[in-house]
């Protein structure tokens, strides 16, 4: 009688398990780096991974396992070890002596602050002659003069400081993108002329779109076609974020794919030679992956196509899995730091729900025609799949975004496309431009309209509680994929137990138990975040000098039902931030001596010096400091250098170097006290009954 094979759970592939191998070696990496753990310590990892393979090398029937298992083991061991001299090598600067210094480099990029002013991105860089070993952003003043484009030399007088590896409990934003440094023009700024193809070729695109069309469409339609939206309103690009369709302005997939399927499309009707078209298209692919600054979800989605022309050449099956693994591998290879970046993580993800989940969800809709089925399916499991790092990094996804990139994606692609080809039309045909661009952005113009109109604000989803939900949005990735051979029984099973488990996360990760009352603190650059939340309601206090990009995602993440009263303290001019912070709030609450700015968009302003909120009794001590007592507690938010209060239980301290007589000290922006949130990240705590007790912290480092 004739046996069956018994099918494997999942059928490993080699470039997927190195890839995923190289990312636990980083990510291993990372925790020693972050927790200060000695990297001498990684020498552990060699007995241990000795001894799984000596145990496979025993028990394996067969040698193709035992390599299998040998060159994942080496990927884990390169990539923690790569990663470790990489995190090494970050955390020690370059020695840049004290006071001013001549520095000088060459302009990689012109970019705007949330101010209004506007800053350099430097390469090459020298301070007194010392190279620097990494990129640095020079803040223009008022006397540094001259207008400069990518390409140009500068050299000007400066204090250069470093930016520390981890802030806030993570590994800062700014040295995931290789800058690390940064320093105030003094004075005057000396530059030279220098040449940058595609810093030219930005520069022309920059003008062609603002001199022919109005300033929001131009900024969408630059954004689309470049990835840069530094000119898009904050309105309008919180409309598409909150619509769910942002990532069209990150340029990755959709517009690779897209150029490369129109060039090759334009290449075979004129019947050019297949190896010359694809060289041709590979070549015009990666010119605009350089155009966009070799972003790093347009370097995966480059690499992905040049894989697919590879396979079609040698008219090999082509591997979605295995590509994307390439491109995986090699970028961390080029930079292991690219794993922390958000851009490329939800590259990635969305990838990988496509792959994982896209053939089942076609399946199940296989009665639709294919164009509509296909469109469906990709936007559903892309989005399941980029859940975590969404929930993670912004604490809220788009309800509306499902609906949306079903209906409007399709258009926003074919928008892309015209924009891209008249853009090129114009480049040729200059004269073209006043005419052309206009009429062509009818249709841009038309659904940016309707984003800003509807806003989709009410559409945001949030409060899905800590990280643990993450662990649960892959295992039903997992359990609905079709790379896993599950009976039916056990998915619907499986999947149940996610749904149940994922309920539970949101209701438990937003309840407040009893009479307790929770203060989750957050620090952010130049002030801090504290939330206090009881049962009865929820109270936001900001300090007006806190970076206003940090709090959404604060919010989203620890006050999902939103918040019901707001505190703004920092000054005389505290009220003003009202309009930066972007909250919504039925109450705002501010220090009498505040300058008095009357309705504040709808909300109702109280200059008061005492007021009660949800059981807990507020006081402005002076418009820097608020003194509060909740279930017996004590504690005090302090927004300046001297800090106006008595002693208390446990006091919130934005500025580093601010004494206080507090039992427990914590600062939000510096280092020092019993805990401080620059190193440690976002603090919890519990009051109930009298008591203090920390919860959810970061262990220090």
């Amino acid at each position: 009688m004739k046996t069956v094979a018994k099918a494997k759970i999942f059928n490993f592939r080699l470039p997927f398990a190195a890839a995923l191998s190289l990312a636990c070696g980083v990510g291993l990496a990372y925790f020693f780096a972050l927790y200060g753990i000695d990297f001498l310590w990684l020498i552990a990892v060699v007995p241990v991974a000795a001894v799984i393979f000596i145990a496979v090398d025993l028990f394996a029937r067969s040698g193709k396992s035992v390599i299998f298992c040998l060159i994942t083991i080496c990927f884990l061991l390169v990539g923690a070890a790569y990663a470790a001299a990489v995190f090494s090598h970050l955390s020690t600067p370059a020695r840049i002596s004290e006071g001013l210094a001549y520095v000088s480099g060459r302009v990689e990029d012109v970019r705007r602050t949330s101010s209004g002013g506007y800053y350099l991105i430097l390469s090459l860089v020298t301070a007194d002659g010392v190279p620097l070993g990494g990129k640095l952003i020079a803040y223009l003043g008022e006397q540094a003069g001259g207008a400069v484009v990518p390409g140009y030399t500068v050299g000007f007088s400066g204090s250069v400081a470093h930016y520390d590896l981890f802030s806030y409990g993570a590994l800062n934003y700014r040295v995931i993108s290789g800058v690390r440094y940064y320093a105030n023009i003094n004075g005057g700024m000396e530059y030279t002329y220098g040449f940058s193809l595609f810093g030219v070729i930005r520069s022309g695109i920059y003008g062609m779109l603002f001199d022919n069309l109005d300033y929001e469409t131009a900024a969408v339609a630059y954004a689309m076609i470049t990835g840069s939206t530094q000119d898009i309103s904050e309105g309008a690009l919180n409309a598409f974020r909150y619509g769910g369709v942002s990532h069209i302005f990150a340029v990755s997939g959709l517009n690779i794919t897209v150029l490369y399927v129109v060039v090759t499309f334009v290449l075979r009707r004129i019947r050019l030679n297949k190896w010359a078209a694809a060289f041709v298209a590979l070549g015009v692919v990666f010119f605009y992956t350089g155009l966009c600054g070799f972003t790093l979800s347009a370097v995966r989605a480059a690499i992905m196509c040049a894989v697919a022309a590879v396979s079609s050449l040698a008219f090999a099956k082509y591997d979605g899995l295995n590509s994307l693994s390439l491109s995986v591998i090699i970028i961390l290879l080029i930079n292991p730091l690219s794993l922390f970046d958000v851009g490329f993580v939800l590259s990635v993800s969305a990838m990988l729900g496509i792959i994982f989940l896209g053939p089942n969800i076609n399946y199940v809709l296989r009665r639709l025609p294919s164009g509509v089925r296909s469109n469906i399916s990709m936007s559903v499991s892309s989005q399941i799949a980029t859940l975590p790092a969404l929930v993670l990094t912004f604490g809220y996804i788009s309800g509306a975004g499902l609906i949306l990139n079903i209906l409007i994606l399709p258009l926003l692609s074919f928008l892309y496309v015209l924009m891209f080809a008249c853009v090129v039309a114009c480049a040729i045909i200059p004269s073209a431009a006043p005419v052309v661009l206009p009429f062509a952005a009818l249709p841009l113009q038309a659904v940016i309209n309707f984003f800003v109109q509807y806003g989709f604000e009410n559409s945001l989803i949030s409060g899905f509680g800590g990280w643990w939900v993450s662990v649960i949005a892959f295992a039903l990735v997992a359990v609905l994929s079709d790379k896993f051979n599950f009976s039916r029984s056990f998915r619907a099973a499986a999947g149940g137990v996610c749904a149940v488990c994922f309920a539970l996360c949101c209701m438990l990760g937003g309840m407040v138990f009893g009479s307790e009352t929770r203060i989750v603190a957050d620090g952010s650059y130049g002030g801090g975040m504290v939330l206090v939340r009881s049962q009865s309601g929820t109270t936001l206090i900001l300090i007006c000098d806190t970076y206003a990009g940090s709090i959404p995602s604060f919010v989203n993440t620890y006050a999902p039902e939103g918040v019901d009263d707001l505190i703004i303290t920092g000054g005389d001019e505290c009220a003003a931030y009202y309009y930066e912070c972007g909250v919504a709030a039925d109450n705002v609450w501010l220090p009498p001596s505040s300058i008095n700015l009357g309705g504040l968009d709808g909300a109702q302003a109280h200059y008061e010096q005492n007021f009660t909120l949800h059981g807990t009794y507020y006081a402005f001590n002076d418009g820097y400091t608020l003194s509060a007592d909740t279930n017996g507690v004590t504690f005090l938010v302090s927004a300046g250098q001297y800090i106006n209060a008595p002693s208390a239980d446990i006091a919130f301290i934005a500025l580093p170097g601010a004494q206080c007589a507090a039992n427990t000290c914590v600062y939000l922006s510096g280092s020092g006290g019993d805990f401080n949130a620059y190193a440690q990240g976002c603090l919890q705590f519990i009051l109930n009954g009298g008591k203090l007790i920390l919860t959810g912290l970061i262990p220090a480092r």
